[in-house]
C-alpha cells in the first residue's frame, strides 16, 4: 500500500473507531436509548463524508509535497467547494430520516475550515518527513513530541465535533422541541470531546510505544 492510501486508511480508521465509541457511550444516557438506532445510522453516514472530505485534503497534500509545493489559501478554498458537494450526498442519505436538513455553513466552516488548514498542514509536513524516514511511526517522531501528536490528533476529533454540533442546529424540528434538541446536542458534544481525549491519547501511545 502506498504512502497516500496508508495515511487515508489510518484515518478512516481513527474516525471510524471516534464514531463507534460516541455511540457507544451515548448507550449510557437514558435520553438516548429510543433514538439510539437512528442516531447509529446517522453517525455512520455522517463519519462517512467525513472520511472522503480528510481523503481530498490528504491527497491533495501528497500531491503539493511530491510538486515541491507547500498547500496555501487556494487549497483550502477548493477543498471547502468539495466539502459542499460531499454534503450534497450527505442530504441525500440523511433523507431518510424524518426531519429536514439545511445546512447553515455560516455555522459549520469555521470549525471546517480550522479542520482542513491542519490536516493540510499535518499531512504535508509527514510525507515530506516519510520521504527520508523508511518508518511512519519515526517520520511522526521527527515531527512531534508524543504529546504534541496527540494534540493534534485531539484537536481534529473535536473540531469535527465542533461541527457535528454546529450541524445539528440545521435539523428543522418544531420550536417545541428546541430544549430536547439542544441537550441532545450537548450530550453528543460531551461524549465526543471525552471519546477525543481517550482515543488520541491511545493512538499517540501505539505511535510512540515502538519509537527506536
Amino acid at each position: 500500500m502506498d504512502k497516500v492510501r496508508l495515511l487515508c486508511a489510518m484515518d478512516g480508521r481513527m474516525m471510524q473507531e471516534f464514531s463507534a465509541r460516541t455511540v457507544r457511550r451515548l448507550e449510557d444516557h437514558s435520553l438516548f436509548r429510543l433514538l439510539l438506532p437512528a442516531f447509529r445510522s446517522f453517525f455512520e453516514i455522517n463519519v462517512r463524508k467525513e472520511i472522503e472530505k480528510d481523503r481530498l485534503a490528504i491527497l491533495r497534500a501528497a500531491n503539493a509535497q511530491r510538486a515541491g509545493a507547500t498547500p496555501g489559501p487556494a487549497d483550502v478554498e477548493a477543498l471547502l467547494q468539495q466539502a459542499r458537494d460531499i454534503d450534497q450526498r450527505f442530504l441525500r442519505e440523511a433523507a431518510v430520516f424524518p426531519v429536514n436538513i439545511r445546512i447553515e455553513y455560516r455555522d459549520i466552516e469555521q470549525f471546517r475550515r480550522r479542520r482542513i488548514e491542519m490536516l493540510l498542514a499535518a499531512a504535508h509536513a509527514i510525507f515530506s518527513r516519510w520521504d527520508v524516514t523508511p518508518r511512519f511511526r519515526a517520520a511522526v517522531a521527527a515531527l512531534y513530541t508524543r504529546a504534541e501528536f496527540e494534540a493534534l490528533l485531539r484537536e481534529i476529533m473535536q473540531l469535527y465535533g465542533a461541527e457535528t454540533r454546529a450541524l445539528s442546529r440545521s435539523v428543522r424540528i418544531p420550536s417545541i422541541f428546541n430544549l430536547a434538541r439542544d441537550s441532545i446536542s450537548d450530550t453528543v458534544n460531551s461524549a465526543m470531546t471525552g471519546v477525543a481525549a481517550d482515543l488520541a491519547g491511545e493512538l499517540a501511545r501505539q505511535v510512540y510505544r515502538r519509537i527506536r
